[in-house]
């Protein structure tokens, strides 16, 4: 009886074991994939882009407001043409981040299957691993494969009047061009 009971422990310890050696497990830094690939860096200067047309729109409403500084149909109108500004901007955003990390989700589980990985783990919710284990170089490279476009956003331009057939105030209408 000792004799069986040992061999049932010996086995169970070897199958333990076996099942604990297959696991592979990776680390990625998912904030240094967005900013260090290339697709994250072309999400990042369209927003900044983006930005910069609205600045300028910006600043052509303030010299507008300067030389009318008691107009306040147009400053409520301006007001309105920059929340929908900022809309625009809240809204581009959120594609951009939908798309990278869309990106980022298939590339982190095209790269966990091809190398054999049983789970690929978020590098900033871990207290200590080994940096052996970090794949946040190697996945940037697979990201970098993968060309992203998105598509231009066209502010409406500021206009001192309201348009003759448009007696509110204007819209700011994203019109994205047609991708590349």
């Amino acid at each position: 009886m000792r004799t069986i009971s040992a061999i049932a422990l010996c086995l169970m310890l070897v199958f333990a074991t076996t099942g604990c050696a297959a696991s592979k497990i990776a680390v990625v830094d998912p904030a240094r994939l967005f900013q260090e690939s290339e697709p994250g860096k072309a999400g990042i200067e369209h927003l900044k882009q983006l930005e910069a047309a609205m600045q300028e729109q910006l600043k052509t409403a303030q010299g507008m407001i300067e030389k009318a500084p008691n107009d306040e149909a147009l400053r409520a109108r301006f007001q309105k043409t920059f929340v929908g500004y900022q809309q625009i901007v809240n809204a581009e955003q959120q594609k951009v981040v939908q798309q990278i990390n869309g990106l980022m989700q298939k590339t982190l589980e095209d790269f966990r299957t091809k190398n054999g990985y049983s789970v690929i783990m978020n590098a900033e919710g871990l207290l200590a691993f080994d940096p052996k284990s970090d794949v946040t170089k190697e996945v940037i490279a697979e990201m970098d494969k993968t060309k992203v476009t998105f598509a231009p956003v066209k502010l409406e331009p500021i206009t001192a009047a309201p348009k003759a057939d448009d007696k509110a105030a204007p819209k700011a209408d994203a019109k994205p061009e047609a991708k590349k």
